[in-house]
């Protein structure tokens, strides 16, 4: 109780010490004003009366005159003016700071009680996002959104409850679906809330590595999935996150924005490199770390807008100015897998694949050139429409297959077998396990 209420006075003086400051300047400006007024005053009346007396007398007045130095009354009505303002002020310099602390004091105790309300807002925020079974996987995944009005019907709680928490707590993040869709589809907004990777580790047992850019999982795989726009895009880092635990690839994840005034993409990365700022640094080291074999493959998932035909496209092809025709050094298992990928996609979901057809190929700032695609190691980019991330009822089986022929193709040979977990069923809420 004792160290509570030290933590408040403390809490308290932090947040007025500035208007403690700045009303102690004024009383002091004040108190010299009076001191020459006092001065030209006396001394016409008493000759032995100094500037230093001027100057000395307000202060032990403030102090009560312990010893008795400016004991002797003043002589000139002007003087006499002046000592009754000095008493005046006496009062107000130990009684704005008082009243300054005690006003900060009610506001640190109601900050603290703010941040108890936000914690156990957080706590029931998380459990909005208890994984759920997936009838035809049979594999639990945490929903990809909860919506703000959701939370407001069925939680009870205030729009400002849940903003305040979500700006609090770095695992969640506001977004607006109407971001997914196109003018011609005349969207509304919605707010919805996504909750962030943040865990300790994997469900399957793999740590969560946290970084200043967002995430990474190392699985030993030589496949490596990277979402350099999960901070930005609607639902892409939650494909991203469970394309890599159902195909056991290893995961990168940009979650975080250093300035949302100033945002810098780490899809295409401009600026040399001694400019980039110090997550995006890391986010490249980490991926090249992970991609050292000339056999690695790294993929990149973004979004696409929902205005093609193909739903799914892929990209390998590299501009001119790369020197490269493609960020593969071996095409042909590239090739292989989209084949398979564009039938299973069309025969069960029905949607459309393309290569090379819809983007224009990459070029020398492109993510997967400067880590190596087409140099050192194998890398194409997959934009997927948002009508499959984002608007798809059946997401978690379009998962489960693209991680299926993935593995097949891309991964070594002793682990190319999908094998079912029993971690994808255990419950609980969010994407992994504080265990």
């Amino acid at each position: 109780m004792i160290t509570e209420g030290i933590h408040l006075f403390k809490t308290a003086f932090k947040n007025t010490r500035r208007q403690i400051f700045v009303s102690g300047i004024f009383l002091v400006a004040i108190t010299g004003v009076l001191t020459v007024i006092l001065y030209l005053a006396e001394s016409r009346v008493d000759p032995e009366f100094s500037f230093w007396d001027a100057f000395i007398w307000p202060y032990e007045k403030y102090l009560g005159d312990p010893g008795k130095i400016v004991d002797e009354p003043l002589i000139s009505p002007i003087g006499k003016f002046i000592a009754t303002l000095v008493g005046i002020m006496g009062v107000a310099i130990f009684a704005v700071p008082a009243g300054l602390i005690g006003s900060g004091l009610t506001d640190a105790m109601d900050e603290e009680k703010r941040e108890k309300e936000l914690d156990e807002y957080r706590v029931r925020i998380r459990k909005s996002f208890r994984r759920v079974l997936n009838k035809e996987t049979q594999y639990r995944v945490a929903p990809r959104r909860v919506p703000v009005i959701s939370l407001q019907a069925k939680k009870g709680m205030s729009e400002k409850d849940i903003i305040d928490t979500v700006s609090k707590f770095k695992e969640f993040r506001l977004r607006n679906l109407a971001a997914s869709q196109v003018a011609s589809e005349h969207p509304q907004d919605r707010l919805v809330i996504e909750i962030l990777p943040l865990d300790e580790q994997t469900v399957d047992g793999y740590t969560i590595e946290h970084t200043d850019y967002g995430i990474k999982i190392n699985r030993g795989s030589n496949v490596t999935i990277i979402t350099p726009s999960a901070a930005s895009e609607n639902s892409i880092g939650h494909v991203g996150y469970y394309l890599a635990q159902f195909g056991g690839f290893n995961y990168v994840s940009r979650e975080f924005v250093t300035d949302v005034d100033e945002p810098v993409s780490y899809y295409k990365i401009d600026g040399e490199k001694n400019e980039w700022e110090k997550p995006l640094q890391a986010f490249v080291e980490d991926i090249m770390k992970l991609s050292k074999d000339s056999s690695h493959w790294n993929i990149i998932l973004v979004s696409s807008d929902n205005v093609y035909e193909t739903q799914f496209h892929f990209v390998h092809s590299a501009n001119e100015k790369t020197g490269l025709s493609h960020t593969t050094l071996e095409d042909y298992k590239l090739l292989e897998l989209y084949a398979v990928f564009s039938e299973k996609m069309k025969t069960e979901y029905e949607y459309l694949s393309d290569m090379d057809e819809t983007y224009r190929p990459v070029g020398k700032k492109n993510i997967g050139v400067i880590t190596g695609g087409g140099t050192k190691n194998n890398a194409f980019t997959l934009r997927i429409s948002y009508s499959v991330t984002t608007w798809s009822s059946s997401s978690a089986p379009v998962i489960v297959d693209m991680a299926k022929v993935i593995k097949q193709y891309l991964e070594k040979p002793e682990r190319n077998t999908f094998e079912d977990n029993p971690s994808w069923k255990d419950t609980g809420c969010g994407y992994g396990t504080n265990k």
